[in-house]
């Protein structure tokens, strides 16, 4: 048997839950709160679990919901978040590339090293941010390059192909809920300009209105 899927006009991931810090990244405390004096960097205004408000599922007793469709979304979605996530694998050296790898394992990642390279799954300042950024290693150039790259993802209209097949195996009654993914907030410096941003993990899943998670093929995105 197939679900059913509804969708109202307002489609946003909403931040709901704080889910903590990643231990293992570098972290490096400020010495100084000058970030009035920044002019490139990042700072990250909030990091947790988001809900997809607008898209509820319904899925039938030992049945399945099969999904395809696309949604306008004021947020970085997870395409444009890989692009980023590779330009910074690619920049650090086997150390810290081994400390950005071990961090995609945990489930407060999201799935990516992205999420934890910031600053651990908290809220930070921009000089707190580049405290961290210098402790992976990155030069003022690298920074920058980063930032320059965030800010072009900023300028683009984000999509998000919701696509994918939900199982309801583990209950022999219809279950319905929401789409749930790792949220990070931050606001990009460059220059005069900034730009808040949310930006979505890839790790999509989808829970049930009584908090249980229902098993997926694959992603949840195309």
């Amino acid at each position: 048997m197939n679900g059913r899927l509804r969708k109202s006009r307002i489609l946003t991931f909403d931040q709901i839950t704080n889910i903590g810090r990643i231990d293992s990244v570098p972290q490096h405390t400020s010495v100084s709160s000058a970030d009035q004096f920044s002019k490139d960097g990042v700072s990250i205004n909030s990091y947790g679990q988001g809900e997809l408000i607008g898209v509820v599922y319904a899925v039938p007793a030992h049945g399945q919901l099969d999904v395809d469709f696309n949604i306008k979304l004021q947020c970085v979605t997870p395409s444009d978040v890989i692009t980023l996530n590779n330009m910074i694998k690619g920049m650090l050296d086997a150390s810290h590339s081994h400390k950005f790898e071990e961090t995609e394992s945990t489930n407060v990642s999201g799935g990516l090293g992205f999420f934890a390279f910031w600053s651990g799954g908290v809220s930070a300042s921009y000089s707190d941010v580049k405290h961290t950024l210098d402790g992976w290693g990155r030069s003022a150039e690298d920074q920058r390059k980063i930032v320059n790259g965030m800010m072009e993802i900023a300028q683009k209209e984000s999509t998000f192909n919701y696509k994918g097949t939900i199982y309801n195996r583990d209950f022999d009654y219809d279950v319905t809920g929401s789409l749930f993914a790792i949220v990070m907030d931050a606001t990009i410096q460059q220059g005069q300009y900034h730009k808040q941003l949310r930006f979505l993990a890839p790790k999509v899943h989808l829970n049930t209105n009584d908090g249980d998670s229902l098993p997926v093929v694959g992603t949840l995105y195309s």
